[in-house]
């Protein structure tokens, strides 16, 4: 059983202060909310397989508001997935942590994580923990909706072809780095925008567990993010012409080439699978919940 841990220097007085000097915390004491100082506020969701994650609010003097994940009793999938495409050394949250501090060297936005713990049994991973500074800004799925509820002038005409320019740009930025997401929807692509439009949006990229570095078939990745993108966009009211304007300044080339066309066609496919198997899901919930009043 090896266990190890590491903190960015800047936290670490910071994360003594709070009583949080050895990560192993999180690792000896499985509860639903660790005994340490500040407010903790769980973060549940459906399918989060063997992770906790919490909202951990300190006082501004000792950090502000940082988020924990925890893995415990992680499946024998995700295990063999993470050895497979990732890394065979260390745990999932370790991945995490490494991911952050390569993109963030690589200039992409990403959220900073300050520190992680794992205990590992040769390849298996027994636990891990990884914190996260807080992000500004909120997902973009639901800063869109919000600010289109509001018909806020970011969301139309010239604002709106700039913001969808941009997040392509930013897309191909990450993706230029060597890394795909396998889980990029706009929910996981922070961002600050202004409404009136007066300033640029900030993107940032959150959620890197499943993010990898293939080095065969990668086009195939490309084409899984881009259409997570696609079918989320899809789900907030893109247009026909928005998608096409951010694949066209994704791929930096005119409409009309064969290359765009083929990449279209395939991100138009995985998208419509993708919307099909989000409908066969919710089917079952919209019936448990019952007619509307």
């Amino acid at each position: 059983m090896t266990r190890r841990q590491e903190v960015v220097p800047d936290w670490r007085e910071r994360l003594a202060d709070a009583g949080l000097a050895d990560l192993g915390r999180l690792l000896d004491d499985i509860r639903d909310v660790p005994p340490l100082a500040g407010r903790w506020q769980a973060l549940s969701k459906p399918g989060l397989q063997g992770r906790q994650r919490w909202r951990w609010d300190l006082d501004e003097a000792a950090g502000g508001v940082l988020y924990v994940k925890r893995y415990c009793g992680v499946p024998l999938r995700e295990q063999m997935d993470r050895i497979r495409r990732q890394t065979v050394r260390h745990s999932r949250a370790w991945w995490e942590f490494m991911q952050s501090t390569y993109l963030s060297r690589h200039y992409i936005p990403v959220v900073r994580a300050i520190g992680a713990v794992e205990e590992m049994r040769g390849a298996l991973e027994v636990g891990s923990a990884v914190l996260f500074e807080r992000v500004t800004g909120d997902a973009f799925d639901r800063t869109w909706v919000r600010l289109s509820g509001e018909r806020a002038p970011v969301t139309r005409g010239v604002a709106r072809h700039d913001v969808t320019r941009r997040l392509a740009r930013f897309v191909t930025a990450f993706h230029q780095s060597g890394v795909c997401h396998r889980d990029l929807y706009l929910c996981h692509i922070f961002v600050d925008l202004e409404p009136s439009g007066a300033r640029p949006p900030r993107f940032t990229l959150i959620d890197l567990a499943r993010t990898h570095r293939p080095r065969l078939r990668r086009t195939r990745w490309l084409i899984k993010d881009l259409s997570q993108v696609d079918a989320s966009a899809r789900q907030i009211g893109a247009s026909r012409a928005d998608r096409w304007r951010f694949l066209l300044t994704y791929l930096g080339l005119e409409g009309g080439t064969p290359r765009v066309r083929w990449y279209a066609r395939r991100v138009a496919r995985k998208s419509d699978r993708i919307l099909r198997r989000i409908a066969r899901r919710s089917e079952p919930e919209a019936q448990a919940r019952g007619p509307t009043p």
